[in-house]
């Protein structure tokens, strides 16, 4: 079976979308520009749907630029989403050395799937072990890179931390009281840790903080949805989309 990405094959994608993925694969290949070139004039080589979620990002980081408090992402993936607001801060507010990006994952896939997040959705990675992206030692390289060409790079900007969210992310709390989250952004997908990040990190998130959600409504991932109702409610808050955006959206907290 080919595999187009660590997460895509024959088998999960339509033939028309593996197809694209092919061709767009091959062209990057085939192109006469060098690598620094190519990284250089990306847009010549991602998809719509990339730039649609990293322009989505930027919009939802230009809402919390004067909101203080640091920026953490609950589900990292490949890494793409954390790096993209580790760059938005150090172009546009390059000395706000106070404004952390802080990134949760296991970087091993689910450690678990509980019967609140069953759906009669097909779905290849809802189980143990689903989006087993061990990207964590590439990310820790990507990260040494990205401070040597920024400002006041001495002081840390972004932080990794790797396990389980459902201990990991009230032991940072413990150990980083001072902790003020002026963005939470939720990609776990899955019930438990969704409800744990929004318990712990509510009560730090000030006036004009925003909670972003990457599966809230989508029938693949209702556990988003359920852990939102049960710890936020949703008719306390103003859930918002972008018009170019079908799955992003986003709540100011007022």
């Amino acid at each position: 079976m080919k595999k187009i990405s660590k997460l895509n094959d024959s088998a999960n994608l339509g033939g028309r979308q593996f197809e694209f993925f092919k061709q767009l694969e091959q062209y990057f290949l085939d192109s006469d520009d060098t690598i620094i070139d190519r990284l250089a004039n990306f847009p010549k080589y991602v998809t719509r749907q990339s730039l649609t979620n990293f322009l989505a990002k930027y919009e939802i980081y230009k809402k919390i630029k004067n909101v203080n408090g640091s920026i953490v992402e609950c589900g990292v993936l490949f890494g793409g989403g954390l790096m993209s607001f580790a760059h938005f801060s150090s172009i546009i507010e390059p000395v706000n050395y106070t404004r952390k990006i802080i990134g949760f994952d296991t970087f091993s896939g689910f450690p678990a799937v509980s019967k609140t997040d069953t759906t009669r959705t097909p779905n290849s990675q809802m189980k143990k072990g689903g989006y087993n992206i061990n990207s964590f030692n590439d990310l820790k390289k990507g990260i040494e890179l990205f401070d040597s060409n920024r400002f006041i790079n001495h002081i840390p900007k972004i932080e990794l931390v790797k396990g389980d969210v459902q201990k990991t992310i009230p032991k940072y709390i413990k150990d980083n009281p001072h902790l003020i989250v002026s963005l939470l952004y939720l990609d776990l997908d899955l019930y438990e840790p969704t409800r744990t990040a929004l318990r712990n990190f509510i009560p730090r998130m000030p006036k004009g903080a925003i909670i972003a959600f990457d599966e809230i409504n989508v029938d693949q991932w209702p556990g988003e949805t359920l852990a939102v109702l049960e710890e936020v409610g949703i008719r306390n808050l103003r859930i918002e989309r972008f018009e170019f955006a079908p799955l992003i959206s986003y709540a100011v907290l007022e």
